[in-house]
Parts: C-alpha cells; sequence; structure tokens
C-alpha cells in the first residue's frame, strides 16, 4: 500500500449540520448514475459524504453503493480541490455499472464542476535504459 490514495487518506462528512448545510447552500449536478452536491467549507482539505436512501434497495444494497463510492473517493481524493464539502447521492443504475465507467463518470463530474483537478496520464514505460 504505497501508492498516493493509501497516504492521503480521505476526510468524510459526518455530522448532520454539515450535510444539510451542503444540500441547503450547495451546487447541484446529476447523472444517470448519482447525484452530486458542493459548496466551499472554508476548510483545509475535501470532506466527503455519501447519502444512499432506502428506495435504493435493501441493506445489501445500500451498503454495496457506499462501498463502491467510498473506493471512488479513495481513488481520486488527492486530486480534488481543497476547502469542499462534496455529498453523493448514488442512483440504482450506479450499481449495475462497471468500476472503470463508473469511474469515468465521477471523474468527468467532478472536472466539469470545478471539484478536481484533471489526474496526469501515468507516465509512459522506458524500455531498454
Amino acid at each position: 500500500m504505497s501508492d498516493v490514495s493509501s497516504r492521503c487518506p480521505p476526510v468524510f462528512l459526518k455530522k448532520t449540520e454539515d450535510f444539510e448545510r451542503v444540500k441547503r447552500e450547495g451546487k447541484r449536478t446529476t447523472t444517470r448514475f448519482f447525484n452530486v452536491v458542493s459548496c466551499r467549507s472554508g476548510l483545509g482539505n475535501a470532506r466527503v459524504g455519501i447519502v444512499v436512501g432506502r428506495r435504493l434497495g435493501n441493506a445489501v444494497v445500500r451498503n454495496r453503493g457506499k462501498r463502491i463510492f467510498r473506493e471512488l473517493v479513495r481513488h481520486t481524493y488527492q486530486c480534488f480541490v481543497k476547502g469542499h464539502d462534496i455529498v453523493i447521492f448514488p442512483k440504482r443504475p450506479a450499481l449495475e455499472l462497471n468500476h472503470q465507467r463508473l469511474q469515468e463518470a465521477w471523474i468527468t463530474t467532478l472536472i466539469s464542476q470545478e471539484l478536481m483537478f484533471a489526474p496526469n496520464p501515468p507516465a509512459p514505460l522506458v524500455r531498454g535504459v
């Protein structure tokens, strides 16, 4: 576990007041797979909250949705713009999508909402040096 995501763990929203403030003051973006609401927090790092409602499914399905989106956040957190609170509302189609397509939709949405810097592409392998 020497990758960047393990050295820079994401910070999650925990208090009801924080979720309510983001929902009240935040900018909303809707996709087919999830909704994102975000606002400035004034803190030194980005914080993320995941809200999975009962209509998504039973407890097993809801927990799977939270795990999927926590993993997306963990892999992309180092590129988040500091000082924002982000709340994610997963939708059922996200649970049926493969990880690669969901990650592309996630990154595209965050970049368009200016919540994330474009991730740098991996350096090409140099052989024979």
